[in-house]
């Protein structure tokens, strides 16, 4: 006869070895993620904000400009590695870790567009000091609209770079989404999935299969970057994720568009698959929205073919 508490003991024990497992497993992939030194604190500052300390690097001479990288926990200001320089001629550049990604704070909360609000605000008042232009990458153009919106002081061109589509930004969070977001925010399983979601055989795959055209154009540091941005600070980019997946960062931006003029321009790859139709449901709702696209790139065009890119911004200017 099988003895039921010798069996639950037994039980008890074979899941607390599986997640001391999983722990070591997790705190392993951290540390090891970090050994390539891609992302060096020592060469930006940190500004103090009220929410954590958010990672910046300032350079260049001129207007000044923000450059604001996709919101998502393997990204960082290192997606703009490839064009910082050639901006920094003619602007005074300052490029940011978002919070919940890279360098910066990477705190246990529920993050919303319009906690970035909250911070790009912050950023430009107290940093940069002077109303500026933000070229901003995936879904962060969508906090750099409603932070235009809400105050035009702030803001006097916005440079979108293959924006998330309004029908997707305007989803709301339910079940699924919820449970998902759940998963991820427990400690060492909510890591453990983290860790298999932010693989690098899985970052390096998006490289070549979702934020390039060209896959030959993907490089090892490219990877490594991310990669590492993924896992800073012990891979707490998940609570960033977490929200993601909830839906907790939808927002519904088509009255914003309609309170910001002519100070919006899109830039996509001409090789994203709906990405010209996204870029008219903007239009659609402020007819005064710039488009341009940029050949024979994907969801990076910056990364993928920067002189190209920087033409295009050269050519927004005389539209």
């Amino acid at each position: 006869m099988i003895d039921l508490k010798e069996y639950s003991r037994t039980i008890c024990k074979l899941n607390l070895f599986s997640l001391g497992l999983m722990h070591a497993s997790n705190r392993f992939i951290s540390s090891m993620a970090l050994t390539s030194n891609m992302l060096k604190p020592g060469v930006g500052k940190y500004y103090r904000w009220q929410h954590g300390d958010v990672f910046y690097h300032k350079t260049g001479t001129g207007s000044p400009i923000v450059l604001l990288h996709h919101l998502d926990p393997a990204f960082s200001a290192y997606e703009w590695n490839e064009i910082e320089d050639l901006l920094s001629t003619h602007y005074t550049v300052y490029s940011v870790d978002l919070p919940g990604c890279g360098r910066s704070v990477k705190d246990n909360t529920t993050y919303t567009d319009y906690y970035y609000v909250l911070f790009l605000s912050s950023f430009i008042r107290d940093v940069v000091k002077k109303k500026c232009i933000v070229m901003a990458s995936g879904y962060s153009s969508s906090f750099a609209i409603m932070t235009c919106a809400m105050n035009e002081s702030l803001i006097g061109k916005i440079i979108a770079v293959n924006p998330k589509s309004l029908k997707e930004l305007a989803q709301t969070s339910n079940k699924k989404t919820k449970a998902a977001s759940r998963i991820l925010s427990l400690p060492i399983i909510g890591t453990s999935v983290y860790n298999i979601s932010e693989g690098r055989d899985n970052i390096d795959l998006a490289f070549t299969e979702k934020y390039l055209y060209n896959p030959f154009r993907s490089k090892k540091r490219f990877v490594s970057a991310f990669y590492e941005g993924a896992h800073y600070n012990e891979s707490n980019g998940r609570h960033l994720l977490a929200s993601i997946k909830g839906k907790y960062m939808t927002v519904d931006l088509r009255k914003a568009l309609t309170k910001i003029g002519d100070r919006l321009t899109i830039l996509y790859g001409d090789k994203m698959e709906k990405e010209a139709q996204i870029a008219a449901g903007y239009q659609h709702y402020n007819p005064s929205v710039k488009v341009i696209p940029i050949s024979n790139t994907k969801f990076l065009p910056h990364m993928e073919r920067p002189d190209a890119f920087i033409e295009a911004c050269k050519a927004s200017r005389k539209q």
